[in-house]
């Protein structure tokens, strides 16, 4: 019986994947490459209208995206950090959620 199971399940196995031609599964991986390169390319897009040191009309390379949105992200974190030490000097309590303390270290 339990052979008998074994290989039912191996020959659904076999007509699953034979189900699809070699031009079918071409065009399902071209397809699935265009929505991941869509993906990437609409949050490079979220990047550049959140980092107001770049334009739409400048270059748009992904190390120029990067690069300046990394600088915007450092100059924030100065002001942060100005911001905490004014507040600090002038006796005020800084909730610790609004202090910047790095990466999480869980991955």
């Amino acid at each position: 019986m339990n052979e008998e199971l074994d290989l039912s399940e191996n020959k659904r196995k076999q007509s699953k994947t034979a189900v699809l031609t070699e031009e079918e599964k071409k065009a399902h991986h071209i397809a699935s490459e265009q929505k991941r390169r869509e993906n990437i390319r609409s949050e490079f897009d979220r990047i550049v209208s959140l980092t107001p040191t770049l334009t739409s009309s400048e270059n748009r390379s992904e190390l120029n995206i990067l690069t300046k949105s990394a600088d915007y992200i450092d100059k924030l974190k100065e002001e942060n950090e100005k911001l905490i030490a004014s507040c600090r000097a002038r006796g005020i309590s800084v909730p610790e959620e609004l202090i910047y303390k790095g990466p999480s270290s869980q991955i």
